[in-house]
């Protein structure tokens, strides 16, 4: 009934060569390409040994590497086990404690967790896992990437031996191999096109500069065209700044990455599943193992570090034969990562041009830059020429008015006048006298500085420098010292 409702009509080729020697009771190996039905490998078959079995205690116990995948997991169960009866439980980090607590000493028929929030349940209550039978590592590989292989160990030891081991890769490394060896008992390995993209999807290839990206992605994506596409960043904060560029540019994006909480991301998700936000922008956690159906674009912004990286996040689209299209964006610094992608994918990368209207834009652009700026350049040594004339003339017309003024005032002349000389046998000045005096000496300074050629000064400083001029300096020498202490006593 279970398989009726998820239209599941024929198996995938994982699927065909896995459940037969799981249900045989084998430990199983299965290596397979992202998208080729490994969840159902081993979902399907356990059920089918669970049903048929007591459901007293927790039975089987399937370690994933991600809060995402776990949840599509214990999803994928509940639709299938809907009309056996058969109960599962999620113990995941982000999620309710105590739930978690509850579900696990109900003891549901099957435990869903991520390594590092099972370890800290076990720290916390005595997990009795005597009577549990089957264990399943999902997406090994990745489990070991993220450094999760000690919490592995740790929770194996407290499993019975006796115990039926399944573990699922997309890639077979020797840290893989090194865990087969320690926890599985003579396993079956089914191998089927490990590291090696769908042939459905149409792998791109542009080289840009990094400032240039954006603006490459949002002319290739087309809403007509591509119906939803996931766009992957190397960094968290190159996730939530891509998010808020798309925004800014009124493209309906959301985003997910490690440091957001469970909350947030099952809203992510949900928006991004029932297409009112086309776009998704991750870091490698939404790279493995999640279900998206028909999703038309993947886009990696930043290129992957390693080629086991590109091969699960262009694995998101083009599942299940169907076809799709993955973008990726090289940068200068991103072509050692480039070669070494190319080695494992060979000839189905294809290199394309930047698109022509782009660059002819581009060129139109830079071209009417250089002519503003020139013209800019021109216009400013005119105008610096024209401040130039201006100030030399403003600069003689002052100096002439200011004569023509003085002329009618009788004041000055355009000849040099000298100061009247006073009568060494006359009378000393009064005050009166003097202040008069003063004046007419610094008129005279003035109109001498104005006859000068070129030489403009607004009247006030020439005052003031004929001041200071005829100020007292102080004496130099024993005259000065005698001369400052002689006020002191009177």
């Amino acid at each position: 009934m279970g398989l009726q409702d998820l239209q599941y009509n024929e198996p995938t080729p994982i699927q065909k060569k896995c459940i037969p020697l799981i249900l045989e009771g084998r430990d199983v190996i299965g290596a397979a390409q992202t998208g080729t039905g490994k969840t159902g490998a081993f979902v399907i078959p356990l059920m089918q040994k669970i049903i048929n079995q007591e459901k007293d205690h927790t039975q089987a116990l399937i370690l994933s590497p991600t809060r995402e995948l776990a949840q599509q997991i214990e999803e994928q169960i509940f639709a299938l086990g809907y009309h056996t009866g058969i109960s599962s439980a999620t113990v995941t980090g982000g999620s309710d404690y105590g739930t978690q607590v509850k579900a696990i000493r109900a003891g549901v028929d099957i435990i869903v967790a991520t390594p590092g929030r099972l370890i800290d349940q076990m720290k916390v209550l005595s997990l009795d896992f005597s009577h549990l039978q089957y264990l399943v590592l999902d997406e090994a590989d990745r489990m070991l990437d993220m450094g999760f292989l000690p919490d592995v160990m740790k929770i194996v030891k407290q499993l019975p031996k006796k115990r039926q081991t399944m573990l699922f890769s997309a890639t077979m490394a020797d840290e893989v191999q090194k865990v087969v060896d320690k926890v599985m008992n003579k396993p079956a390995e089914v191998e089927i096109e490990v590291s090696k993209p769908a042939e459905g999807v149409d792998q791109q290839i542009y080289f840009v500069h990094p400032k240039e990206k954006l603006k490459l992605f949002e002319q290739l994506f087309d809403a007509d065209k591509y119906e939803s596409a996931i766009v992957f960043t190397a960094t968290k904060r190159g996730t939530d700044q891509l998010e808020h560029m798309l925004k800014k540019r009124d493209v309906k994006a959301v985003s997910m990455h490690g440091d957001r909480d469970q909350q947030e991301r099952n809203v992510a998700l949900r928006k991004f599943k029932n297409k009112s936000h086309p776009v998704m922008v991750a870091t490698d956690v939404l790279s493995r193992g999640i279900d998206i159906d028909d999703v038309s674009l993947i886009v990696n912004f930043d290129v992957p570090n390693n080629p086991e990286d590109y091969i699960h996040r262009i694995g998101r689209t083009g599942r299940y034969n169907k076809s799709g299209t993955a973008i990726t964006f090289v940068s200068n610094k991103d072509k050692k990562y480039y070669y070494a992608i190319k080695k494992v994918v060979g000839d189905q990368l294809t290199v394309r041009d930047l698109p022509e209207n782009r660059s002819k834009k581009k060129s139109r652009q830079t071209r009417k830059k250089r002519s503003k700026r020139t013209e800019k350049k021109k216009s400013d040594a005119k105008e610096s020429t024209k401040h130039k004339k201006n100030g030399r003339s403003k600069a003689g017309n002052s100096n002439k008015d200011y004569a023509k003024k003085k002329d009618k005032r009788g004041n000055t002349s355009r000849k040099k006048a000298k100061p009247p000389q006073s009568d060494k046998s006359s009378k000393p000045y009064n005050g009166q006298q003097k202040r008069a005096q003063k004046q007419v000496e610094e008129e005279y300074y003035y109109v001498e500085q104005q006859e000068q050629p070129g030489f403009f000064q607004p009247e006030v400083i020439d005052r003031a420098v004929v001041r200071n001029r005829r100020s007292l300096k102080p004496a130099k020498g024993w005259w000065g010292v005698v001369k400052s202490i002689i006020p002191k006593f009177w």
